[in-house]
């Protein structure tokens, strides 16, 4: 595997984080994406990129032939990168390997292993988007020292995937769409798993940040599915039990915590706030709507529909920090946590969510209070519960 390679001309904050820059800002991609400020270039950029720069800033998409085909699921004419046996072995990992841990029930196993590949080969964020996935699934079996050239590469891949990602959210076709539909999963697991990869490195985003950015990029979703429905071939996210109509029960434990969050929600609506009560109001619906499905069908379809299906306003007063919706976000995070001993890229994922949020949140009265308690009562009795052997391959 060859060493992690920089951008020529990325910009200050890529160039720290040691990830690829696709070097068309200021703003680039990646901090647009993770809305970071002061987007800077310290060295000086080609006028062709400046121009391209330029353009995108006024709301225009580039039509150049490149472009234009990756719209249109063509996949571009330039050769490949000169690691081709590196890119092999990713491929190998994922289609051997990492696609399990995407699917939610063997009925899925023929989507995964084969129709994504291929479907990869014509839309190129695709295939960055697996390769990054299947190289930090071979680095969580490493010891740190070797690891780190996959994390590396797959921090590369990933970067590479974001920018096409949303620009073909934007413009969704018959011919794209699957391959979108395909990648919001996938790069849904990236940002679950990197946090913990990258978590010796110097600034890099918390989890918190990297879960916002989920729900960013997971927006863009709605609009495949509701656009794009009727053009939607894969068979994702479909079979399991979360998406049928049957009857499920919480346990009495979790309906009254979630009766308690939705109680908390009501004085949203006392102090005079009525749009975020409605957006909290139908969140935590949703909320316990998974915590339902779970019960009964104990796959990823319920814990990552619901990152699907917040309200855009939900998000923004995440970003926003504000201290109730960090809170349910918390009690997301354990729903989270439960996938810990059945995905790689979930694993101490959860955990850490709620662990970040409970430093940041302070009781501000007793129902508060009982809210927060519940949350860490939750999350310590999951730590103390017997977990999957750390060295064993979890799909």
């Amino acid at each position: 595997m060859t060493a992690h390679t920089k951008s020529r001309y990325g910009c200050d904050h890529c160039r720290r984080r040691r990830v690829k820059c696709d070097e068309q800002g200021p703003p680039c991609t990646n901090c647009v994406l993770r809305q970071l400020e002061n987007c800077t270039y310290s060295r000086v950029l080609p006028e062709s990129l400046i121009a391209n720069a330029r353009r995108e800033s006024h709301g225009t998409i580039p039509t150049s032939p490149t472009i234009v085909n990756l719209l249109n699921g063509v996949a571009p004419t330039s050769p490949p990168p000169p690691r081709a046996v590196e890119d092999l072995e990713l491929m190998h990992q994922f289609a051997a390997d990492t696609y399990k841990s995407l699917c939610v029930s063997d009925l899925e196993t023929h989507t995964w292993q084969w129709l994504v590949p291929r479907l990869a080969f014509k839309h190129r964020y695709l295939m960055h988007g697996i390769l990054a996935l299947a190289s930090l699934h071979i680095a969580t079996t490493l010891e740190p020292a070797e690891a780190r050239t996959y994390i590396d590469t797959g921090l590369e891949y990933h970067s590479l995937s974001l920018g096409p990602f949303r620009l073909v959210i934007d413009n969704l076709t018959p011919e794209n769409c699957d391959a979108a539909f395909a990648l919001s999963v996938v790069t849904t697991a990236i940002s679950l798993a990197l946090p913990r990869l990258t978590a010796a490195r110097e600034n890099i985003s918390s989890i918190v940040e990297n879960i916002i950015t989920v729900f960013e990029l997971l927006q863009g979703v709605k609009r495949i599915l509701v656009l794009g429905e009727s053009w939607i071939n894969l068979e994702l996210f479909s079979q399991g039990q979360y998406w049928k109509d049957t009857a499920a029960t919480l346990d009495e434990d979790t309906d009254s915590a979630l009766t308690q969050l939705a109680a908390l929600n009501e004085q949203t609506k006392a102090s005079g706030d009525e749009t975020h009560y409605r957006i909290n109001k139908d969140v935590i619906e949703h909320l316990r709507h998974c915590f339902m499905k779970f019960s009964c069908s104990p796959d990823p379809a319920p814990v990552l529909a619901w990152l699907a299906a917040v309200d855009k306003g939900f998000v923004d007063s995440l970003r926003q920090r504000r201290p109730f919706s960090l809170l349910v976000l918390a009690y997301w995070g354990l729903l989270l946590n439960e996938l810990d001993g059945q995905r790689w890229w979930a694993r101490g994922s959860g955990r850490a969510l709620v662990s970040e949020l409970l430093n940041a949140l302070d009781a501000e009265d007793l129902l508060w209070e009982s809210c927060l308690a519940w949350v860490q009562r939750k999350i310590s009795l999951k730590s103390r519960a017997p977990q999957s052997d750390i060295s064993s391959p979890l799909v």
